[in-house]
């Protein structure tokens, strides 16, 4: 595999005309974040057939993959802001697709579960979501998918490394 070497940043002349070497679409983010903006807009679309929101759609397929979770946890692996997801939760319980449940051993603990509206509203999705992604990886193929996500993994993990949460408030 060929590496690509990203252009280094070179000074710029003060007030010159000479274009600067920084270029976005030099940039594999541009690509993702342009990709993630659009597929949000394509997937809301997709999940107003089934009454769900790409936020919804998030939570309760966290949920389908491992039930039980706690608020933090779904924020993670949905990869949705706390606070948001704390009123979502809140909206899913009131329509009936979650609970909300605190292990005798923790009464401080909250875990959330589908109910089994929430499993009927995930399993008429599903279809729906899952030509959405055909679509959208048309002409990748198996070795393709695979090596892209490997590449995704790494570009995640090393995200992960570079995080400096002294900034963060603590929880």
């Amino acid at each position: 595999m060929a590496r690509t070497a990203l252009r280094q940043p070179q000074p710029r002349a003060a007030a010159s005309s000479a274009a600067p070497h920084y270029r976005l679409s030099d940039y594999p983010m541009h690509y993702l974040a342009a990709i993630q903006r659009q597929n949000q807009l394509n997937l809301a679309r997709v999940l107003r057939a089934c009454a769900l929101t790409v936020p919804t759609w998030r939570v309760l397929s966290t949920l389908v993959q491992k039930d039980g979770q706690t608020v933090g946890q779904i924020a993670s692996m949905a990869v949705l802001d706390r606070s948001a997801l704390g009123r979502l939760l809140e909206q899913l319980e009131t329509d009936g697709l979650v609970e909300r449940t605190s292990p005798p051993e923790d009464r401080r603990a909250v875990v959330i579960r589908l109910t089994s509206a929430g499993r009927n509203r995930f399993a008429a999705a599903l279809p729906l979501v899952e030509r959405h992604y055909r679509g959208l990886l048309r002409g990748l193929t198996p070795a393709d998918f695979k090596a892209l996500m490997r590449l995704l993994r790494r570009i995640k993990a090393n995200t992960l490394m570079m995080a400096d949460t002294t900034d963060l408030d603590p929880e």
